[in-house]
């Protein structure tokens, strides 16, 4: 099953990278939580409805979102990590921002989703204690 969750994972990214951004029962429990880094001022966006919600955020305020992520097996967790490529809209200014998350699990589709803004603090809240190669 971990093999499934990573390629789970991968394949949403490969997907939003595209520009198919519509929320999907075929990733997402229906009870998903995402928490991602502008949660302390925004909150965690709870549901399919608010996956839906964060989408149309950030469709708002970006040209271009784009995930490049890295991916390691937790023993039934993902770890994703390195950087969220963002253009704005209006002012066309791109940058990227570092992120390191985790993902579980239940059913077969993402439970939760938590962005902890870097691989080694992401790593501390999963309790990896050693870091896994790039």
């Amino acid at each position: 099953m971990p093999v499934a969750n990573v390629d789970l994972v991968r394949s949403l990214q490969e997907r939003w990278n595209r520009g198919d951004t519509a929320v999907d029962e075929k990733f997402f429990h229906p009870d998903v939580e995402f928490i991602p880094q502008r949660s302390a001022t925004e909150g965690a966006y709870t549901g399919l409805s608010g996956i839906e919600k964060f989408v149309a955020d950030t469709l708002d305020v970006f040209d271009r979102f784009e995930m490049r992520y890295e991916y390691a097996d937790l023993g039934g967790r993902v770890l994703a990590w390195g950087t969220i490529h963002f253009r704005a809209k209006g002012s066309g200014v791109e940058t990227d921002i570092e992120s390191g998350g985790i993902f579980e699990f239940r059913d077969g589709k993402i439970a939760r989703w938590q962005d902890f803004g870097s691989k080694p603090r992401a790593l501390a809240a999963a309790g990896v204690d050693e870091p896994l190669e790039d």
